[in-house]
Formats: structure tokens, sequence, C-alpha cells
């Protein structure tokens, strides 16, 4: 039998978010279990309790983790970017094809978990708070203006990338190289919020 490695403090719980994220990008969530977790992390299962209560605490921490890369992403993406609330669903778009698994996980972590797992609700609230400022932006609109068209504008596009790329990874949508399939989805996200955009901006010549 090998012999466990050992960890200092804190440690221990860093790198099994790392393995538990490894494991489920290469075979979905159903391939984590607290035994090949503490395998891939070289400790006794018995050690990640001391960490993680159950496998949900593990899995609520790795959508936390995928969270928070996205926004990290989607924040460079942006920095330059004309358009910021079109570049951040681009890069949505890009993330979640590339990396399924995770991207499954994220978006079915329910309101209870995100409400017992602090990590998950706070890396959630991130994401959405952001997209609300480039919604904001894409309006107009300031700090606490339009908040009920800024929330509508953000959740259409969100409806519709994460539909066509749960769709996508299913393969219920026609075969496509990898690169037609991201400009595909890309593009119907983008004419969403473009005629969302033409709706709550009725004036405006975009």
């Amino acid at each position: 039998m090998a012999k466990a490695r050992k960890y200092h403090h804190g440690e221990v719980r860093e790198t099994a978010v790392g393995a538990a994220l490894d494991l489920i990008e290469a075979d979905g969530p159903d391939a984590l279990t607290m035994r090949a977790l503490a395998k891939a992390v070289g400790v006794d299962h018995r050690a990640l309790y001391r960490h993680y209560p159950d496998r949900d605490a593990v899995l609520a921490e790795v959508a936390a983790e995928g969270y928070r890369q996205l926004l990290s992403i989607q924040l460079a993406g942006c920095v330059d970017a004309s358009n910021p609330l079109q570049t951040a669903f681009e890069v949505y778009v890009h993330f979640a094809l590339d990396r399924p698994h995770l991207h499954a996980l994220m978006l079915t972590r329910s309101r209870q978990e995100m409400d017992a797992h602090a990590a998950l609700g706070e890396a959630v609230k991130a994401e959405l708070d952001q997209l609300m400022v480039w919604s904001r932006l894409a309006l107009g609109a300031g700090p606490g203006e339009r908040e009920t068209d800024a929330r509508d504008l953000a959740f259409a596009a969100l409806a519709a990338a994460y539909g066509l790329c749960s769709l996508a990874s299913s393969a219920s949508l026609a075969p496509r190289s990898p690169e037609d399939l991201r400009q595909f989805v890309a593009d119907q996200v983008r004419g969403v919020l473009e005629g969302q955009l033409l709706r709550l901006t009725p004036n405006s010549h975009r």
C-alpha cells in the first residue's frame, strides 16, 4: 500500500480542491468520491473528513473555484474591451465549451447549497454582481440605475449561454468543429444581447 503523504496545516484542503477539479474535468462529477479524492491527494480518506464533512461540500468548493476562475478570465478579457458585456459572454462560452463538466457542476448547484456553503455563495454573487456592472454599462446606466433592465439583460444572455453550451456539450447540436461550435454559440448569445438592448433602449441605434 502506498504511504500517505504528509502535509502542512491547510495544504490538504488546497490540494484536495485541485485534485477534485482534475477528477471532475476529466470524467465528470460522478467520478468524485471521497476515496478517489483521497487517493489522488495521497492521504487516508478519513483525513479528508477533517476538512470536508461530505462529498457535497467538496463539490461546492470546486464549483466556487470554477466561478472564481471564470470571473478572473472575464475581468482580464474586459480590461480594454469596447463592449465588456459581450466580451464577458464570449469568455463564458469558451470557458463552458472547453470545460463542460466544470460548467455543468457550477450551473447545477442549488440555492440551498449556495446558502449552506459560504464560499460558493460568495463566488456566485461576485460573478453576478460583475455581470450587473457590465449590463448597466451596456445600458448607459450608472450604479443603482435601471437595475431591473440590467438584471433582465444579464439573465437573458446567461440563460442563452447556459442553454446553448449545455446542448453543445451533450452533442444535441448539429456536429461542428470545436471552433465553429464556439463561434455559433457566441453568435447566438450576441444576438440575444443585441435583441435585449434594442428592446430596452428602443430609441438607440445599436
